[in-house]
């Protein structure tokens, strides 16, 4: 490993480092030999599947491993001094003022009962070692800096009564109001808006620029490291497996697990190439030794050499490197099939269509009809004589839905997404309007395991719905979970695990199969996809088309992944505080979008290719999503809107026809 990196007086230099979690029953081996150097002022991205690795070695730089996690060996010197077995009280001299964290939730890494101005300025005053007026002074500069507004009235301020993009550049301003010479970023964009995500890349990629400061970014996200980065690292099995300079990584990958990671992504713009490509089998479970290469059995390139000796990290051209045998990895000899396309099982469903209590529309080819949703929440008020303004977390909503149809629902968080899905569900009681459905609605979560007892067997929570409904004999509903689970794409023997026995997608695997028990012909998706890598995301992508595909069933597909909902989805509602401002045929709306916040949002999404990004001209929506409680008059984007005039900030625009097949709610659009 040291003959692949030369000794170049780099900011960081981390050599063999291995990280290990001990426990009773097994040794997790979460980090296994990694090196390499971080020079002054460069932004090293870290990529991934979960497990690989990423946060343990991130961690484990600045000694913040949790127990029991234990630094086996390595070596990791900032600017020539050893950090490994340097005691908490020097460590804590170099933690904050020389290397700043950014962790991926704010809010746990706030203390909720402290102001923020208690949590900045004492590390300010004991790494600056000046008074408590002059750290306050420092703090106020830099939350300017990063762009909360009135600084100096919300420095006072609770994290609570912040916006998830305010938390998260809060922190920013923490880990940079000490000067250090390193920031260590785990995250801290993954449960962001595109909007506020792209806010934050550009900040970060500006004070980096500005202050000289290093980074070390790690994410899943392939389209911010092509944005972002300028050398990559890619992590596998507790190991670098890929290594250079973002331009050259994602033009020539040579690793194979790198070539199928970047073919995973769908596109945001372009043309759809039929289905998702995904990396077959799972990550090397980190508990057994490895033998020879650890991506071997996800590998069609494998020879025999790879199962008795693992490959080095060898230089290929320059400044690249990857640990593979071939040093074109799948593009040698023509290899190409690391990548699966297989469909799931499909089966025969047993048990007809139950009849649900909800209100059925006409017979027609319409299986969801929505008109003029409203959905107000009263607050109370402070003040008994003085009644507090209403939510409008939905306004006025028309949507209609066809057989085998699917609708995808964007827009910034507080948009009312997910309280339209809560009211399609009859969780919510809606304030006015009307919701007409042909057939049963079910949902699949965003986290599947917590919506999933952890007492109970997979075939538990499956038949669970046919349980309740008191739905067939006992033989027929084992026999309908067993076709069920063999939809999903996934062997009968899962039936008999716990859901902490599999991973994250397979575990989505089973919240699909278990909102078809009841075979509804809806089923609201909401954000089914945010928390699985990108890989694991292609495998459910392809399978939600193949259901719709088989079964004819129609889906509400929420998400803040554009991308995602681009692949997925027949027609676009892109909401805004409460309100639909486009509507229409995917395709117009992604290739030519008329509604300036939709344009903004798709400005905001990262494209996987660090060419097109270094050439993009973009214009990033400012601000943030107004209070649903105080709407703005007029046009509700007025705020934020380039193209805002006077008539905008008087009179609010309807939702009217447009090139025929959409409609858009803009005074600028004709």
């Amino acid at each position: 490993m040291d003959n692949a990196y030369k000794e170049t007086g780099a900011l960081l230099q981390v050599r063999d480092l291995h990280t290990h979690f001990l426990t009773d029953s097994a040794t997790v081996r979460a980090v296994n030999g990694v090196s390499f150097d971080i020079q002054r002022g460069e932004r090293l991205a870290i990529v991934g599947e979960s497990g690989s690795g990423k946060s343990a070695m991130a961690m484990s730089l600045i000694q913040l491993i949790a127990y029991p996690g234990r630094i086996m060996a390595g070596s990791v010197q900032l600017e020539g001094r050893e950090l490994i077995g340097m005691r908490d009280k020097e460590l804590n001299k170099i933690r904050g003022k020389e290397v700043g964290t950014v962790f991926q939730d704010p809010m746990s890494s706030l203390d909720p009962v402290m102001r923020i101005s208690d949590q900045m300025i004492m590390p300010i005053r004991m790494h600056l070692k000046i008074s408590s007026k002059e750290a306050r002074m420092v703090a106020i500069e830099w939350l300017d800096r990063v762009g909360i507004p009135d600084a100096a009235k919300r420095i006072d301020s609770f994290p609570f009564e912040m916006s998830g993009g305010m938390r998260q550049r809060i922190m920013i301003a923490m880990a940079l109001s000490c000067n250090p010479k390193l920031i260590v970023a785990d995250e801290p964009t993954t449960a962001l808006d595109v909007t506020i995500q792209a806010q934050i890349v550009q900040l970060l990629k500006e004070l980096t620029e500005t202050t000289g400061t290093a980074m070390m970014f790690i994410t899943h996200d392939l389209g911010l490291v092509a944005r972002f980065a300028q050398k990559v690292a890619v992590m596998y099995a507790g190991k670098i497996v890929e290594y250079g300079t973002v331009g050259e990584l994602f033009a020539h990958p040579k690793h194979p697990y790198t070539q199928s990671l970047l073919k995973t992504i769908p596109k945001i713009s372009g043309e759809k190439n039929g289905r998702l490509l995904h990396i077959s089998g799972f990550p090397h479970d980190m508990k057994n030794e490895i033998e020879g290469c650890s991506y071997k059995e996800r590998c069609s390139a494998a020879m025999s050499r790879c199962y008795k000796e693992a490959p080095p990290l060898l230089e290929r051209d320059g400044a690249q490197f990857s640990a593979c045998w071939l040093a074109d990895g799948l593009n040698t000899a023509g290899l190409g099939k690391a990548i699966s396309l297989e469909k799931p099982v499909e089966m025969p469903v047993a048990i007809s269509d139950m009849d649900d209590a909800v209100v059925v529309a006409e017979a027609s080819n319409n299986v969801l009809v929505i008109k003029d949703l409203h959905k107000h929440f009263q607050r109370d008020s402070i003040l008994p004589w003085k009644s507090a303004p209403a939510i409008k977390a939905v306004n006025g909503i028309n949507i209609t839905l066809q057989r085998g149809e699917t609708i995808g629902i964007v827009g910034e968080s507080g948009c009312g997404k997910s309280t339209t899905a809560r009211m399609l569900l009859g969780l919510d009681e809606p304030t006015s309007g009307s919701i007409e459905v042909n057939g049963n609605i079910q949902i699949v979560f965003q986290d599947p395991y917590s919506s999933f007892n952890p007492k109970m067997k997979i075939g538990d929570i499956i038949a669970e719905p046919l349980n309740v409904q008191g739905i067939g004999t006992k033989e027929e509903r084992r026999f309908k979970v067993r076709e069920l689970i063999g939809k999903v794409g996934l062997e009968a023997s899962y039936l008999e695990r716990y859901p902490s026995q599999l991973s994250g997608g397979q575990r989505q695997r089973i919240g699909v199969a278990r909102a078809l028990a009841l075979n509804p012909s809806v089923v609201v998706a909401d954000e089914p996809t945010s928390a699985l890598d990108v890989s694991v995301r292609a495998q459910i992508i392809n399978l939600l088309c193949d259901l719709k595909e088989e079964m004819g069933l129609s889906f509400v597909f929420i998400s803040h992944d554009l991308s995602t909902v681009r692949y997925i989805s027949d027609k676009i509602a892109v909401m805004y505080l409460g309100e639909i401002v486009e509507y229409g045929p995917a395709e117009r709306v992604f290739t030519n979008p008329a509604h300036p916040y939709t344009k903004a949002l798709l400005a905001a999404v990262p494209v996987p290719d660090p060419v097109i990004e270094s050439k993009r001209d973009i214009q990033l929506v400012s601000g943030e999503l107004p209070s649903p409680a105080n709407p703005p008059l007029g046009c509700a984007f007025h705020s934020r809107c380039p193209l805002a005039t006077e008539l905008c900030f008087r009179q609010k625009p309807a939702l009217e026809d447009y090139q025929i097949v959409r409609q858009v709610a803009c005074h600028a659009v004709s």
